[in-house]
């Protein structure tokens, strides 16, 4: 159960100056504007951190000034075709302003009437209705097709509309166009558009999606003309969406790079089709630890303002820092000192974790294997052209048990069976991976399991064009080395054009031509080949004891075992002793690959990484676990009246004249920095007694 307490305060007194709010039905273009609404009361008023447009809810006064103007009743109240004036129409914009004593006012809510309700008993009959925010506008029209640029001229900015969906670095391919060809929206703000992800030219100019990228491309396409709620501009967007480690013994200040290490966000495989854009933006920004929320203001007129405002959850400035207040029980009271009438605080550890794994996709491999017959020989299949015809799929002779002799090589890494010519039977030994895998050692014996290992057609290496290269089968017949097996470099191979397909199911290849003993595997480029010919007898080449037997070499690339090693590990100021472990499965956006130094394609003789996530992973297990491994403060603290001095995502530091700091993160090192929780939600009452409530949390990040 988490820990909890409760305050409630009965020497403190609720009575405080009421605010003066009134409701206004808002034409911006109108002359004037506001029309007051003499007969509408706001009953409360809330916000809340994330994709939520803010929210009002009103009440009717059946208590009229004027009868041609008012409503006296609910079925007035409630008609949709009722003429009279100051009756709210579904759609009406609605202002709720508070008069200040200068005689200015401060807009507390701007939003759009919707859903009235009627409450009926004997003695009353009350009609009420809500209003959403400007902002709810915002998910009139969800993300369609993509907006997508030529693929053979990508730096010209001339992109097309598309029904194809909107997504981010599918399968984790970049899709992005180039740097310094971004599009620009009415507000000369620039954005990314997508490519196809599959077009690789010499240079590659597909960008991968980072998150300011995607948050770029969201807010300026599908917000251009900002009518409802206004951007936040690129140049801040750019600066804050990063991943920001503490470098170690020097405390972490946002506003200082030189504090932390700065790493970019790659944003997952994300589908965004079909979804509101502020959705898309709250799902790309919530697990990286970053928070959005719709602020109202007012603009230099004193009219109406909606923003949208992203922050860092952990960061924080002078200015969002904030206590509340309590005098200590038994003084007299000072409203000057005390603005905190009820309040409500868990820390919840049930959920909490100190370890985080982050899972990878397996590393993948580009190798050359030496593959062995997977079928036994026997002398008398090549002694004669009937024998022969045994093998030959267009005999009447072909037998069905022969179907995959002479045709199936294999490099057996399950030990089920390959032909050895040295001991003219058939063997279950598993040749050795350790090369190529991973030699154990005392404390970890086995690196890898010995399991089939299905072969991708394409390869790591890439031609002049950047083109990945096809998996390569070649032929020998002075290869001196094991077989099956890694390849050693010795051999004179010749390669194989045609005439054979890759296993679906183990690492190797099938022959599929009619006639194996007739075998073309194409005309060579170059002299001093085993087949200059082109024409390999598959039969006879093996079964004869006095033939030059042939070894097949597969280039290809196959899957490791493993995934990249990205463990954050436990710290001291997890609120657990206990080793407690999550596993983030990213399998769509972490990778390794590898050319290995036994790849005819290398010729650097050392192995060749071609891409490596494993710091982008790290980053990702660390900011998961910062977000876990303290726990989950929350709660509410009610303040006996209205005050909008407490806004979404302000820190809020203590419990004054009690002494109570309410930092989360006690034990950090010195270099992360305090952690407060922050005011996520808050809600104004003004229909009895006036309150302010807020919701505090300290969620820092996706904690699963």
């Amino acid at each position: 159960m988490p820990a909890s307490a409760s305050i409630e305060p009965s020497d403190v007194s609720l009575s405080r100056s009421t605010a003066m709010v009134g409701v206004y039905r808002y034409q911006p273009s109108g002359s004037p504007p506001y029309q007051n609404l003499p007969n509408v009361r706001v009953m409360a008023i809330q916000y809340r951190e994330g994709p939520d447009p803010g929210l009002a809810r009103f009440r009717y006064v059946f208590n009229p000034a004027d009868p041609t103007t008012d409503p006296t009743s609910f079925e007035q109240a409630l008609s949709v075709d009722c003429t009279l004036l100051n009756v709210v129409q579904n759609d009406d914009r609605l202002v709720v302003l508070q008069s200040n004593p200068d005689g200015t006012s401060t807009p507390l809510f701007d939003g759009f009437a919707q859903v009235p309700e009627l409450t009926l008993s004997p003695s009353q009959e009350l009609v009420t209705f809500v209003a959403y925010g400007v902002a709810v506008r915002e998910w009139d029209t969800p993300i369609g097709g993509a907006l997508m640029r030529d693929a053979d001229n990508p730096t010209k900015v001339d992109d097309v509309e598309t029904d194809l969906p909107t997504y981010f670095n599918p399968g984790g391919y970049p899709n992005a166009t180039p740097a310094s060809a971004d599009a620009k929206n009415t507000k000369n703000e620039t954005f990314a558009t997508f490519l196809d992800p599959l077009v690789i030219r010499s240079p590659d100019v597909r960008r991968s999606w980072t998150l300011p990228m995607a948050v770029r491309h969201l807010c300026f396409r599908y917000n251009p003309d900002e009518e409802y709620v206004a951007n936040p501009p690129g140049s801040l967007i750019d600066v804050l969406l990063d991943s920001r480690s503490p470098i170690a013994g020097i405390t972490m200040n946002p506003s200082d790079p030189t504090t932390y290490k700065s790493e970019p966000i790659i944003v997952p495989d994300f589908p965004a089709t079909g979804k509101p854009w502020p959705a898309a933006l709250h799902q790309l920004l919530e697990p990286n630890g970053f928070g959005m929320v719709f602020r109202l203001e007012s603009d230099v007129d004193g009219n109406p303002f909606t923003r949208l405002d992203i922050f860092r959850r952990q960061d924080g400035s002078p200015s969002t820092y904030k206590d509340l207040y309590l005098q200590p029980s038994g003084e007299a009271l000072d409203p000057s000192r005390t603005n905190l009438a009820q309040a409500k605080l868990a820390r919840d550890i049930a959920g909490v974790a100190n370890i985080y794994s982050v899972a990878s996709a397996p590393v993948r491999y580009e190798a050359s294997f030496i593959l062995a017959p997977g079928f036994p020989i026997a002398v008398a299949d090549g002694a004669g052209a009937n024998s022969i015809q045994m093998f030959d799929l267009s005999s009447p002779t072909f037998s069905t048990v022969n179907k995959d002799k002479y045709r199936l090589y294999v490099f057996d890494e399950t030990g089920e069976g390959h032909w050895d010519f040295k001991s003219l039977a058939i063997l279950n030994t598993v040749p050795a991976l350790d090369a190529l895998l991973g030699a154990g050692t005392k404390e970890t014996p086995e690196l890898y399991v010995k399991r089939r290992r299905v072969p991708s057609g394409e390869l790591f290496t890439t031609d002049a064009n950047l083109k990945p290269l096809k998996a390569r089968l070649s032929i020998s017949t002075d290869y001196q080395g094991t077989s099956p097996g890694l390849w050693d470099g010795t051999g004179t191979w010749q390669t194989v054009v045609g005439g054979y397909q890759l296993l679906r199911d183990r690492l190797g290849i099938w022959i599929n031509v009619p006639n194996p003993n007739g075998w073309n595997v194409g005309l060579p480029t170059s002299s001093g080949v085993p087949y200059p010919a082109g024409i390999v007898r598959g039969v006879e080449d093996q079964a004869s004891p006095t033939a030059s037997h042939f070894y097949l070499r597969l280039t290809c690339v196959i899957e490791g075992d493993h995934g990249v090693a990205a463990v954050a590990g436990q710290r001291p100021s997890s609120a657990t002793s206990f080793a407690i472990t999550r596993r983030i499965e990213a399998s769509d956006r972490y990778f390794k690959r590898v050319i290995a130094a036994t790849s005819e394609f290398n010729t650097s003789g050392k192995t060749v990484i071609v891409r490596d996530d494993t710091e982008e992973a790290l980053a990702e297990a660390a900011a998961r676990r910062l977000a876990g491994e303290a726990g989950e403060v929350a709660g509410s603290v009610t303040i006996p009246r209205f005050t909008d001095a407490y806004r979404i995502g302000d820190k809020i530091r203590s419990i004054q004249g009690r002494g109570l700091s309410l930092r989360t993160n006690a034990g950090a090192p010195v270099d992360e920095g305090e952690v407060f929780p922050s005011v996520v939600s808050m809600s104004w009452e003004f229909d009895s007694r006036q309150y302010t409530t807020l919701q505090l949390s300290d969620h820092r990040g996706s904690r699963a």
